[in-house]
């Protein structure tokens, strides 16, 4: 019981540092706390076909994470993407001079950072950027 409980734990509590970790950027509009990041894992484990029993067996669990490991690193990734997303509308759409200077801000780091990029990145960037935008 104790090897499974501990194992079990172990993989969450690094999925949950992951998680967390995806929600720090920028300012930190919204981040994630250890108890929103378990939630969110055990939401996961329910909607892929797991039940709300399950979810206490701590084998079942940790099987399920280990077999889903890389649905579950998208999952962070899109974590991570929805936070800068909701940082850059935040910068851009907040009134008065901070919305001036955010929006200076992001087109200025995205000129920094397209400085630091190869040209296939470059050009990926701006095919994405072009789709994205319907230009």
């Amino acid at each position: 019981f104790f090897f499974w409980r501990l194992r079990r734990k172990l993989a969450e509590y690094d999925l949950r540092k992951k998680m967390m970790n995806a929600g720090n950027v920028g300012r930190g509009v919204s981040s994630m706390s250890a108890i929103d990041a378990s939630s969110k894992i055990e939401e996961w484990f329910v909607s892929g076909g797991g039940s709300a029993d399950g979810w206490k067996d701590d084998k079942r669990v940790l099987g399920w994470m280990a077999q889903n490991d890389d649905s579950l690193n998208k999952n962070v990734t899109e974590l991570a993407k929805n936070h800068v997303s909701e940082e850059v509308f935040s910068a851009m759409s907040a009134g008065g001079m901070t919305s001036v200077v955010g929006t200076s801000g992001i087109v200025d780091g995205i000129s920094r950072a397209m400085s630091s990029m190869t040209d296939e990145q470059r050009e990926d960037f701006k095919r994405n950027l072009k789709n994205i935008l319907r230009l």
